[in-house]
């Protein structure tokens, strides 16, 4: 296992139970954005390693957002958008 996976499990078994359905549909919309996402290039997402900092590096801004209250109603999620 890689190292940043043994990472990732430890942090889920430190978060409460209550941040995890949180926790796992950020991770589902990252891994869908990248795989759905065309390659870009001229972009600086070109390295797996790159990725994976900039995936873990967002998880833990979103694990410390939802774990001190910065979050939104799910059903607000879309106020103000016109698609």
């Amino acid at each position: 296992m890689s190292p940043i996976k043994q990472r990732l499990l430890e942090a889920i078994e430190r978060t409460p139970e209550s941040l995890l359905e949180q926790t796992l549909t950020f991770l589902e919309f990252l891994t869908s954005r990248t795989q759905s996402a065309a390659p870009d290039f001229d972009s600086d997402f070109d390295s797996d390693i790159d990725s994976n900092d900039q995936i873990l590096a967002d998880l833990k801004t979103s694990l410390h957002q939802a774990k001190t209250g910065q979050t939104f109603p799910i059903e607000e999620l879309w106020d103000g958008i016109n698609v």
